[in-house]
């Protein structure tokens, strides 16, 4: 049933592939949920370290804008561009900036928004959304895939040698067999 019979017309090569098929199935089977592990563990690892990090080391603040916010980089009536202006803060250390900060509406010279900031007082990035649940099953699913991709391609190139190993076979016997069936005259 799986080439391991005793059938005469089973050829060596057959039984090699029926071996290579259950070598790569026992392989991923037992390697999938170690590798799932294992790359789901590093994914929601790294993604708490970020988190944790952005909450230590990023700050909402005030700024006060110095001057009306405009658009920046407009090309037309329609074009949607960030509309910016420079402004005052402080910085975690106590220490005054000032800088270019970007504003989602028109605002006024005066008026106060919220920034996010890094340890140093430079504008930073909001922190993300982490889900790191979430990033350790993605990159869970994302290792078995590539592990089944990897065996699908170990099965294919082994599979192609062993074609080429039964043409060579077919086409020696049938270079025996074929004059006695064939009346062509290039057989005989």
């Amino acid at each position: 049933m799986i080439g391991w019979d005793r059938n005469v017309l089973r050829r060596p090569e057959d039984r090699i592939e029926s071996l290579l098929v259950f070598l790569l199935v026992l392989v991923f089977l037992a390697g999938a949920p170690l590798l799932a592990w294992r790359a789901g563990k590093a994914g929601y690892s790294s993604d708490m370290r970020a988190r944790d990090w952005e909450r230590a080391h990023v700050f909402r603040v005030d700024a006060v804008l110095v001057e009306d916010s405009g658009t920046f980089g407009a090309t037309g009536p329609r074009t949607v561009a960030p509309r910016a202006a420079r402004a005052t803060w402080t910085a975690p250390d106590g220490s005054a900036r000032s800088g270019i900060v970007q504003t989602e509406t028109e605002v006024r010279a005066g008026a106060r928004i919220a920034i996010w900031v890094d340890d140093t007082g430079s504008p930073h990035m909001p922190p993300g959304r982490h889900s790191p649940a979430s990033q350790g099953v993605l990159l869970a699913v994302a290792a078995v895939l590539c592990l089944l991709v990897a065996l699908i391609g170990v099965h294919r190139a082994g599979r192609g040698l062993l074609d080429r190993r039964r043409d060579r076979a077919w086409t020696r016997e049938w270079a025996q067999v074929g004059p006695r069936w064939s009346r062509d005259p290039r057989w005989r």
